[in-house]
C-alpha cells in the first residue's frame, strides 16, 4: 500500500529506517539525506516510521454543547431552513454563522430536510404579504413605570413594526393593529397572535372558543382580517414574532441601560429603521433573491400589485424615519 506522506515532510519511511538504525552522527545524517540536522534528531528519537498526526490535542469549538442542542431542539421543532436557523440563533449567541450551525446540523444527522417537512415548509412560505404575526413582550420598568411593546412581523417580507404601552389591553391592542394598518403599503389579510385577553376571550370566562365579540376580533371584522389563534400553550406555532422578540431585546434592552422612556424609544426607533433597512434575512435572500424587508416589498410590488394599496415612497420615508411612540392608556 502506498504511503501517503505530509505535504511537507522531507523524508519517507525507507530513509527514516536508516536514520533510526544508523550509527553515523546527526551532521552527516542531515547532510546525507538534505535535511536539517534538529530532523535527523526527531527521527531518531522516534520508534515508529510513519507521519506524526497534525491534528491539535485539544479542539476549540465556537459553539458549546448546550448551543448546539438549542439549534438541534428549534431544527426539529421547525425544519426552518438553514439561513432561517441562522438568523435565529444568531439573536441568542453571536458567535454562530452558516458554517458552524450547518457542521452541527450535520453532525447531528438533520441537516437534511425529511420530505414531509419540506412539504410543510412549503406551504407556510406560500402566503403572499399580508400574513402578520402579532406578539406583546415585556420591557423594563422606567421610572416604577412597565412598559409593554406590541410587536408585529410580515411573514413574507419580514418587515417589522413595533410601538410601546403602558398596558396590555384590548384597547391598545386594537390601537395596534390600527397602527399596523397605517404602516404596512400592503393589505392586511391575516393575523396570527397567541391566546392573550388583550387579543381573544377564548378562554375568559371558562370559554372554549373565541365569542366574536372581543374589541381586537371586531376591528378585524371591520378591517376584513382573518384573526387566527395559536394552539394553547405552543409559543413555537407563533415562532416568527417570539424570535424577533429577543432580537429587539438583544439590541436593546439587554445592550443598554436606560435612564428615561425617551431613551429606550429612542434605541428603539433607530433599531426599528436598521432592522427593515439593513438587517440581513437569509430566508429573503433564498427566497426572493433580496436582503433586507425594505428590498422584499419593492420586489413583492413587482410581483403582486394588486396587494398594495399604495406605492412604497410613504411607506420607504417612515422606515426611514422609525415611528416608535409611547402609548399612554
Amino acid at each position: 500500500m502506498t504511503q501517503v506522506y505530509h505535504s511537507n515532510a522531507k523524508t519517507n519511511q525507507h530513509q527514516r529506517n536508516i536514520i533510526q538504525n544508523s550509527f553515523c552522527s546527526n551532521v552527516e545524517l542531515a547532510r546525507r539525506f538534505g535535511i536539517n540536522v534538529k530532523t535527523v534528531a526527531k527521527h531518531k528519537n522516534r520508534n515508529y516510521l510513519e507521519d506524526k498526526s497534525s491534528r491539535p490535542q485539544t479542539i476549540h469549538y465556537s459553539l458549546n454543547e448546550i448551543q448546539k442542542e438549542v439549534i438541534r431542539v428549534i431544527r426539529t421543532l421547525t425544519w426552518c431552513s438553514l439561513d432561517d436557523l441562522v438568523d435565529t440563533v444568531r439573536s441568542s449567541f453571536k458567535q454562530a454563522n452558516r458554517s458552524n450551525v450547518y457542521r452541527t446540523l450535520k453532525a447531528q444527522g438533520i441537516s437534511a430536510v425529511p420530505e414531509e417537512k419540506k412539504r410543510e415548509a412549503k406551504k407556510f412560505k406560500e402566503y403572499q404579504p399580508g400574513y402578520l404575526h402579532i406578539d406583546v413582550t415585556y420591557l423594563p420598568k422606567i421610572d416604577g413605570q412597565r412598559h409593554y411593546l406590541f410587536v408585529c412581523i410580515d411573514r413574507a417580507t419580514r418587515t417589522l413594526y413595533y410601538q410601546i404601552y403602558k398596558n396590555k389591553t384590548a384597547v391598545n391592542a386594537v390601537d395596534f393593529l390600527k397602527q399596523c394598518k397605517d404602516f404596512y403599503p400592503f393589505y392586511i389579510s391575516h393575523i396570527l397572535t397567541d391566546n392573550g385577553l388583550e387579543f381573544t376571550d377564548r378562554f375568559a370566562r371558562g370559554n372554549k372558543e373565541p365569542s366574536g365579540n372581543h374589541k381586537f376580533d371586531k376591528a378585524c371584522q371591520e378591517y376584513s382580517i382573518e384573526h387566527r389563534l395559536t394552539a394553547p400553550a405552543t409559543p413555537q406555532t407563533n415562532g416568527m414574532v417570539e424570535r424577533v422578540n429577543g432580537t429587539i431585546k438583544e439590541a436593546t434592552i439587554k445592550a443598554e441601560t436606560y435612564q428615561s422612556i425617551e431613551e429606550l424609544k429612542e434605541s428603539l426607533n433607530q433599531f426599528l429603521i436598521f432592522y427593515n433597512t439593513n438587517r440581513r434575512h437569509g430566508g429573503l435572500v433564498k427566497e426572493l433573491k433580496v436582503i433586507t424587508p425594505c428590498e422584499a416589498i419593492e420586489e413583492w410590488l413587482k410581483l403582486e400589485p394588486i396587494l398594495f394599496k399604495s406605492t412604497t415612497d410613504t411607506f420607504f420615508v417612515t422606515a426611514l424615519n422609525g415611528m416608535v411612540q409611547r402609548g399612554e392608556t
